[in-house]
């Protein structure tokens, strides 16, 4: 007979059975059928399973009556001994994981003074930064993810760049690269940006981005560094760099594919965007400098385009620039369209949709 599984419910021949010997003080195994009016066999079936489960129990080899069992001797009985055994497993588990677990500070001791602050360094030595990012990218497997906000770079630092990435695209890596829409007017970068696409690459442009940032394999990351003398924070935790790729896949679905060749369909929409970002940054009270910096510009372009956009508004001054523009966001809030900060808020600013057709 099979053993009896927990949980598994009895017939009711056996319940009636159990019931029945608990009753009378036991039952006669012979007569066990014709008390319960059921078959031989099913009566015998349930017998080997009252006594499988150790409630039904003959009180001496001399008698052939079984008696009933109080269910809780029984499963004490039963159970009890593999009880202790399992007690004692646990207890002897338990006693080898606090002995596994004993090395855990040596394990960390061992891998902050490899990698400090869990994973993350500091590197201040832009040579040695470098070449931390030529042993990452050379190990890479599956993806770079490169952010490079800044389109006009000096030629020194887009060429210590290009050989890298070009590498990775030889070796079947996958390589996405966001720009700002600034660098669809620099002849050096989009020069750049044309040899990284003609070998696989593919890249994008958005008006405004985060500092530049480069993850590889969803496994380790380069951020910039917590001041201009640390030139940059290597990361190599793969819960953080996970976080980093998620953070770029949102900017990559928000931006717009670029080759850098020729102008593309959307050119005119892209200096719209530029536009408004300029307008949002207006309603901060954000400098020349700064936006300027922020969108990849020049100083000089920055303040031709400021000086179009206050004509179209019709404002005097940069101050009342930031509040005709602050006052038309809160006009346009409670509208389905979008509201000012995008190019189709733009559009309908008098006179910059005449200037942009």
């Amino acid at each position: 007979m099979k053993p009896i599984e927990p949980g598994e419910t009895q017939s009711v021949t056996v319940m009636r059975l159990y019931q029945h010997a608990v009753r009378e003080g036991g039952i006669e195994p012979g007569q066990a059928a014709e008390q319960l009016q059921v078959s031989e066999d099913e009566a015998a079936a349930a017998l080997a399973e009252l006594r499988e489960l150790g409630l039904l129990r003959r009180l001496s080899v001399a008698h052939t009556r079984l008696v009933a069992i109080n269910p809780q001797t029984a499963a004490a009985d039963r159970l009890g001994p593999r009880e202790h055994s399992l007690r004692e497993e646990q207890s002897r588990l338990a006693r080898q994981r606090a002995a596994i677990e004993a090395f855990m500070p040596v394990h960390l001791e061992a891998a902050m003074g490899q990698y400090p602050a869990e994973g993350v360094e500091v590197v201040d030595d832009p040579e040695l930064l470098h070449k931390m990012i030529s042993e990452m990218t050379a190990v890479s497997q599956t993806e770079a993810c490169v952010i490079q906000p800044f389109g006009i770079r000096p030629q020194e630092e887009a060429d210590l760049g290009l050989p890298k990435y070009l590498n990775l695209l030889g070796r079947g890596v996958r390589q996405r690269t966001l720009c700002q829409h600034s660098v669809r007017y620099s002849a050096t970068t989009k020069q750049g940006i044309a040899e990284l696409c003609a070998a696989g690459a593919e890249v994008r442009t958005l008006d405004v981005l985060p500092p530049r940032m480069i993850v590889i394999d969803g496994s380790q990351a380069i951020l910039p560094g917590p001041d201009p003398a640390e030139l940059g924070v290597v990361v190599r935790n793969s819960a953080v760099a996970r976080y980093l790729t998620g953070v770029f896949d949102i900017f990559w679905m928000a931006a717009t594919p670029f080759s850098g060749l020729g102008q593309g369909p959307r050119d005119r929409d892209i200096s719209r965007d530029i536009d408004s970002a300029i307008v949002r940054l207006l309603t901060t009270g954000a400098k020349d400098e700064v936006i300027a910096r922020r969108l990849g510009i020049s100083l000089r372009t920055c303040r031709r385009r400021i000086a179009n956009l206050m004509d179209d508004i019709g404002a005097d001054s940069r101050f009342q620039a930031g509040y005709l523009a602050r006052q038309y966001e809160e006009r346009r809030a409670g509208a389905a369209g979008p509201g000012v900060g995008s190019a189709a808020t733009l559009r309908r600013v008098p006179g910059l949709a005449a200037r942009a057709s």
